[in-house]
């Protein structure tokens, strides 16, 4: 283990961390070698960043299970890499297991615009709102009004929409 002069860091980078802080997006710029005191992984989610991991720049002071990494050049090689993205590894299954509740949102958000523009439509089209509740169970034509009434296009020409 150790670290690397290498000009790229691995991807998703690692990025450094000033007094245990993520940095701001407007600090986040390539540092000399000097200036690294951590690293942490950052998610291009960027709702997403690892715990801070520090840089000990005696080999004596190397201890990884206290998140503190020697690294006298201030660029990891792959094994610290490795390390320090291993949070993100984690966060990404994670994502990756919750697709089919991100696919399944987004569906309802989606039948839920088409049921409020169906709606509009045989408004505008002349049906009542008791018609409307008896097809979507709402237990009364105030209710289906309530839920749908604040989304209705307002000064809507019914007959522009009327069905032959």
């Amino acid at each position: 283990m150790g670290c690397t002069d290498a000009a790229t860091p691995p991807e998703p980078r690692a990025t450094v961390a000033i007094d245990a802080q993520p940095l701001s997006p407007d600090d986040r710029h390539p540092r000399r070698p000097e200036e690294v005191i951590g690293w942490r992984a950052l998610c291009s989610c960027e709702s997403w960043h690892g715990r801070t991991w520090l840089r000990a720049d005696r080999f004596d002071d190397h201890a990884p299970s206290a998140r503190v990494l020697h690294c006298s050049t201030g660029r990891l090689d792959a094994d610290l890499s490795r390390l320090v993205l291993a949070e993100w590894d984690y966060h990404q299954l994670e994502m990756q297991a919750l697709i089919p509740v991100r696919l399944a949102f987004e569906d309802t958000a989606s039948a839920q615009q088409r049921l409020v523009e169906a709606v509009r439509f045989v408004r505008a089209s002349g049906a009542s709102w008791e018609a409307v509740a008896r097809v979507i169970s709402a237990p009364s034509a105030e209710a289906a009004e309530k839920r749908f009434s604040s989304w209705s296009a307002p000064g809507h020409n019914g007959a522009e929409l009327r069905i032959p």
